[in-house]
């Protein structure tokens, strides 16, 4: 034992002292560095085996050091396996490809395999590619991501065209990673490839293309796009496709052209179909296409009034907010006004380039519109992105209101966690806060409170 510790302190000594990577012809490096470094690797104390691995990795130039170093794969237990295959892959030596080609066939440990997989985005090239797309089938979830990562790091001019051919006959599942793949390589030239997936039978793969055009996509393809969200089931794929559409369309900085684009991407769809795409143009926004959608949500067919409504809802700011007040006001139907409210109420206290102030009034205006205990309930719980005092205030006589009173605690004290409202006022909010003490069961509300009053932050919990 104490021989072994006096051999792993000379080494790492050794280690230390020897010269820099470079210091010999990388056609020849020093067999006693090669050797040091094969023992190390070898060894089975970690930190011993990380000093040759670390050396490896920048010293012992060329082929020759990297086939002995690789030699050693066959000879050290799993997991030094793995971060030999590692080290190898920072070393960016390709001669190291065929040693790590068999062990992916002939490991039996799926995290060495795995290694030896990410190794080949690093290492490998064209020749290489239908092995990682088999890979992306493999049973071990460790295997598929690893084929998934080197498929977007590996090099060569000729990988995306391949793996866009290769997606057209693949399985559901892998079509979609390797959608997803090209999409990550930023393969903008493989347009037709989205196009076909943005409207195919499988969910999935819709759903990687038009994530795919959101990441990549190109102002002249929206009207492919508006078939892929026609094609897309209504919830959650249907409103991911739309997010994607809008993602496209912010890419065009004039708010006025944004606008143009759609429309001329709308005009290629079905008349048929274009109510159904009302939706999208909420997300998109814009002044140029508030009159447009405002007179269909004030029309005189109450279905189209419902999706008008929907679209004004879903605003990315609130220049429509006076428009769904006004349905709130007018709306003899009690459905679509609940609806205009809900929307209304989400709208007016977005975030967005307003003062709190402003969001302020629009909350107040919603309470002198609200009818029900449940809407004058949500425009407390939605005072909380105004940060003012003046909002704690308003918010303030509904501790009094036990129909009201968990739901104002928990808004005082989400505004009371923005210091810059709550030390200028300190005073002020320490009143308030012990008032929320007192009426709050919620064990969370009164520990933020206490920890505020203190001057102490509180750490929301991840989800």
């Amino acid at each position: 034992m104490l021989q072994r510790v006096l051999y792993g302190i000379v080494a790492l000594c050794l280690m230390a002292v020897l010269p820099p990577a470079g210091a010999w012809a990388a056609d020849s490096p020093s067999d006693d560095l090669v050797q040091m470094i094969v023992k190390l690797i070898g060894d089975p104390d970690k930190e011993f085996r990380a000093a040759g691995l670390d050396k490896l990795r920048t010293s012992a130039k060329g082929a020759a050091a990297t086939q002995q170093f690789t030699s050693m794969l066959t000879k050290i237990d799993s997991q030094g396996q793995v971060a030999l295959l590692n080290a190898l892959a920072d070393r960016g030596d390709a001669s190291a490809r065929s040693a790590i080609l068999e062990l992916i066939s002939s490991s039996k440990d799926d995290s060495v395999r795995a290694a030896a997989i990410a190794a080949v985005g690093s290492l490998g090239g064209a020749a290489d590619l239908p092995l990682l797309v088999k890979s992306l089938s493999a049973s071990s979830n460790v295997e598929q991501a690893a084929a998934k990562q080197s498929l977007i790091k590996i090099a060569g001019e000729t990988v995306c065209p391949v793996l866009a051919s290769e997606s057209k006959s693949a399985s559901p599942a892998v079509r979609a990673t390797l959608i997803d793949v090209l999409a990550s390589r930023r393969a903008s030239g493989e347009g037709p490839t989205f196009v076909a997936a943005a409207i195919d039978d499988n969910a999935q793969v819709r759903s990687a293309a038009m994530n795919a055009f959101g990441q990549i996509g190109r102002p002249e393809q929206l009207s492919a796009m508006l078939a892929g969200v026609l094609k897309a089931a209504k919830g959650g794929e249907r409103d991911s496709a739309e997010r994607n559409v809008a993602s496209v369309c912010a890419r065009i900085d004039n708010q006025d052209q944004r606008a143009t684009k759609l429309i001329e991407a709308l005009n290629t769809v079905p008349v048929a179909d274009r109510d159904e795409l009302l939706s999208l143009v909420g997300r998109v926004g814009g002044k140029k296409l508030i009159d447009f959608v405002a007179d269909i949500a004030f029309g005189n067919d109450a279905a189209r009034r419902k999706l008008g409504i929907d679209a004004l809802s879903k605003w990315p700011d609130a220049s429509v907010a006076d428009k769904l007040l006004e349905i709130v006001n007018k709306a003899s139907d009690p459905a679509e006004r609940n609806q205009a409210f809900q929307g209304y109420v989400k709208i007016g206290a977005t975030r967005d380039n307003r003062n709190d102030k402003q969001r302020l009034d629009r909350m107040k205006d919603a309470m002198k519109a609200a009818k029900t205990p449940e809407e004058q309930t949500l425009v407390i719980n939605r005072t909380r992105t105004s940060y003012d005092v003046e909002a704690v205030r308003f918010v303030l006589p509904y501790l009094e209101q036990p129909a009201f009173a968990q739901t104002a605690c928990e808004t005082i004290v989400e505004i009371a966690h923005h210091r810059e409202v709550r030390d200028p006022n300190k005073a002020e909010f320490d009143k308030i806060l012990d008032k929320v003490i007192e009426v709050t069961k919620d064990p969370v509300v009164v520990d933020r409170a206490q920890r505020y009053k203190r001057g102490e932050t509180w750490e929301r919990p991840r989800k």
